[in-house]
């Protein structure tokens, strides 16, 4: 059981489907702690938090959860890795 106030704060934001709220407790306990208490929560319930912040949080957030989490949000997971791959840097045009 998650005894940390983000947890509860986290779940009535996903209830009442308050995406301010949701990214304010992300901006305010950071990503390794959003991940914490995403990783009590069930794979569908990860997934809808993730899917309401912006792709930075995402990118930001991802690391820090555990790996079977990161398993279990797998379609969100490889739309941010595909659009981190997709920022970074060629290494030039070649010979």
């Amino acid at each position: 059981m998650n005894r940390t106030p983000l947890y509860p704060a986290l779940r009535g934001a996903l209830h009442a489907r308050d995406v301010t709220t949701l990214r304010r407790l992300y901006q305010q306990h950071g990503a390794a702690a959003f991940a914490g208490a995403l990783s009590t929560c069930s794979s569908r319930v990860s997934a809808d938090a993730l899917s309401l912040l912006p792709l930075q949080g995402r990118i930001r957030v991802l690391p820090h959860l555990p790996a079977s989490a990161r398993a279990q949000v797998g379609p969100l997971c490889r739309s941010v890795h595909t659009a981190h791959a997709a920022r970074a840097p060629s290494g030039g045009d070649g010979p």
